[in-house]
């Protein structure tokens, strides 16, 4: 069947009994998936072809049983973040206009009429990621965008039937999401959790079957920390990593703990799919992100002329991967050029045709795997009493990447950083607090006037070693 989880109801047929989906002491069978996803998809079917409904539920089952019905009756699932600040989610809503928020699956309604299912062009997921504008970017997929990349998990990595998958994040983040749709789409099994615990991760590693890992490098680092300190070490056969970069020295630390497994990354973005990957077997230089996977074409520079082998540029690709558009939000960054998209990452090819990341031609920060602009936590910061400017800022962290650093300029009243970490937070979300704040009287400017970002962010850099040298 030609769309995603179209295969759902053949694994069924065929397994049964087997454990298709696992939640802690919870295990649904395939035959048990099947009935949910059919039952609440017939259930669906009343609301117009290509309605957008809404999915804001925690539980990873439910929510993946509500996400495949929905995408079997034709329409398409627009993933919420339940932990959204409340004016986040009413401006999200008043863009998209889903016909429907669902908050728990549901097996009742008016829907009687067999549905159609869908086409492998018509539009099925909206994700979001952080936007520059401040209402986060809403990315629309296609069936077939996704299916060409289940076809690029299958050959890159040999994901298969035969493999459990554990997943070890929420189904919110599109990394994790993919990974848990592709498995059981191909009729792997799956295991999931209610929230990132390394100690329970670690364990299930050990007393389960798992044979592939789905985790950002930031989850990877605490779930090694863990098996290391346990003395554990784990028979996996495959760890995935995308997110953020993954340090050699972070791969080479965990194979200590997974020594059969194969550990691959992959480099992409929501609005892309797969753009490359070193999987073990193609083993790519340090510091690159790996080789562009089958259907992927890459150019640098510009797409009618390109710039030389090792010339750094802006990374624009041509793949049938890619997504169709925004549907609300917007990024600056984000530009074609016929069938060639950039997102604004930069970077060079070397002679090998490995890929290697220099930088983004936005401000955009990714922190523990999450996409951050510092525009809009400077806006927040800056709507404070007390608050005269804001800048914020990326460093580099061993274990997420990167951390966020805020300067502040004060006036009047006395500031405290604990009220600043607050108003991020209920504005804006927990990922997007500053790890510290810094008040900053003498506020250094460009030529031009305007903040100069270079000088606030050597000040903290030096204070730093400083503070080290003592």
């Amino acid at each position: 069947m030609t769309y995603v989880g179209g295969p759902l109801g053949q694994h069924a047929q065929r397994r049964p009994n087997a454990p298709a989906l696992t939640l802690e002491a919870e295990t649904l069978t395939w035959a048990e998936l099947e009935r949910r996803v059919s039952r609440m998809a017939q259930a669906l079917s009343f609301y117009p072809s290509g309605s957008r409904l809404a999915l804001a539920i925690s539980n990873p089952v439910q929510f993946l049983i509500s996400y495949f019905a929905i995408v079997r009756a034709g329409h398409v699932a627009t993933v919420f973040d339940p932990d959204w600040p409340e004016e986040r989610r009413q401006k999200i809503e008043a863009a998209i206009q889903p016909v429907a928020v669902l908050t728990e699956p549901t097996s009742s309604g008016t829907g009687s009429s067999p549905y159609h299912p869908p086409s492998e062009h018509d539009p099925f997921y909206i994700g979001f990621t952080s936007g520059s504008t401040g209402l986060p970017k809403g990315f629309e997929r296609s069936h077939a965008s996704w299916l060409e990349s289940f076809r690029v998990s299958e050959t890159e990595f040999g994901i298969s039937s035969s493999d459990h998958v554990l997943i070890a994040g929420s189904m919110q983040h599109s990394l994790h999401l993919y990974g848990a749709v592709h498995a059981l789409h191909t009729g792997a099994s799956v295991t999931l959790f209610s929230r990132f615990d390394p100690k329970i991760i670690s364990g299930c590693l050990q007393s389960e079957s798992i044979s592939v890992l789905y985790a950002t490098p930031t989850q990877l680092h605490y779930i090694y920390e863990t098996l290391k300190r346990q003395e554990a070490f784990v028979l996996l056969r495959l760890g995935l990593a995308s997110g953020a970069k993954w340090r050699p020295e972070d791969q080479t630390r965990l194979q200590q703990v997974f020594p059969n497994a194969t550990l691959a990354e992959f480099y992409g973005a929501s609005e892309t799919s797969f753009l490359t990957a070193s999987n073990g077997v193609k083993t790519s230089p340090d510091q690159s992100v790996g080789f562009p996977v089958q259907g992927v074409e890459l150019c640098i520079g510009d797409p009618l002329h390109p710039v030389p082998v090792g010339q750094s540029g802006l990374i624009w690709t041509r793949s049938p991967m890619v997504f169709s558009r925004y549907v609300c939000g917007d990024s600056p960054d984000t530009r074609w050029k016929g069938k060639w998209l950039t997102v604004g990452d930069h970077g060079f090819l070397d002679k090998t045709g490995a890929l290697f990341l220099t930088g983004r031609e936005s401000r955009m920060i990714i922190s523990s795997g999450l996409n951050i602009y510092p525009e809009e936590v400077e806006k927040v910061l800056e709507s404070q009493d007390g608050v005269a400017a804001a800048a914020v800022f990326g460093v580099d962290d061993p274990v997420r990447g990167e951390c966020l650093i805020a300067s502040i300029r004060p006036k009047g009243e006395a500031l405290k950083a604990e009220q600043l970490a607050k108003a991020c937070r209920s504005k804006l979300g927990r990922g997007f607090v500053p790890r510290e704040f810094h008040f900053e009287e003498n506020w250094p400017l460009t030529s031009g006037g305007k903040t100069d970002l270079a000088k606030l962010k050597s000040r903290y850099l030096a204070r730093q070693t400083q503070r080290a040298g003592k």
